[in-house]
This record gives C-alpha cells, sequence and structure tokens, in this order.
C-alpha cells in the first residue's frame, strides 16, 4: 500500500510540475508543437496541426509522461539493485513510451476524422 501512495505522489509531482513549467508557460505553449514528444506524435501520425487543441493536447501528453513515469518508477521499486533496477526502468520506459504514444496518436487520428 505504501508503494501505491509513493507512486501517486511520484505521479502528482510530476505532472503538476509539467503543468507549472510548460501548459501554464505562454511562451512554451507556443512552440510546444515543435517539442520532441509533440512533433514525433503528429509526424508520424499525419495529425493536421490546426485542428489539435494544444492545451489539451499537451495536457494529454503531460497526464501520458507522468503516468509513464511513476509506472516505471512503481515497477522498478521492487528491485533492490540499483544497476538492475536502472536497466529494468529502461527496458519499461522505452517501449511504454512508444505504446502510450501510439495510443495519443490513434486517438487524435480518429479525433481529427470526425
Amino acid at each position: 500500500m505504501e508503494r501505491i501512495i509513493v507512486t501517486f505522489i511520484v505521479f502528482l509531482f510530476i505532472y503538476l510540475l509539467y503543468a507549472i513549467t510548460v501548459i501554464h508557460n505562454k511562451n512554451k505553449m507556443k512552440n510546444f508543437e515543435k517539442s520532441g514528444q509533440a512533433s514525433f506524435i503528429i509526424k508520424k501520425y499525419k495529425l493536421s496541426v490546426s485542428k489539435i487543441n494544444m492545451k489539451n493536447f499537451a495536457r494529454l501528453i503531460a497526464f501520458t509522461n507522468s503516468l509513464i513515469i511513476a509506472f516505471t518508477f512503481f515497477i522498478t521499486d521492487f528491485i533492490e539493485n540499483y544497476i538492475l533496477k536502472l536497466l529494468v526502468g529502461f527496458v519499461i520506459l522505452v517501449p511504454t513510451i512508444l505504446l502510450c504514444y501510439h495510443l495519443i496518436g490513434i486517438f487524435y487520428k480518429k479525433k481529427e476524422g470526425k
């Protein structure tokens, strides 16, 4: 139970940090579509930037990134060896990022078609 609470705190911390530094910062929101994660999703799924509400897109990416980091933290928290923890974290992190970004891309592609 303690690990779940700590994981939830990690999730909230990452999301709030992202919200404060990116979503509520007008200068960074202007160029958000050029950020690495947004441009990856936009280019890979050929999304129209004009049809995307960038603030909601940024919130969804922030939520997803926070969830990915919290999930990776939760899984690696069971491992005692730090080197093994780092390796397992990397192995979990990369496929999880690709899967979640794929789901976001599919969601926005379907939303764009409506």
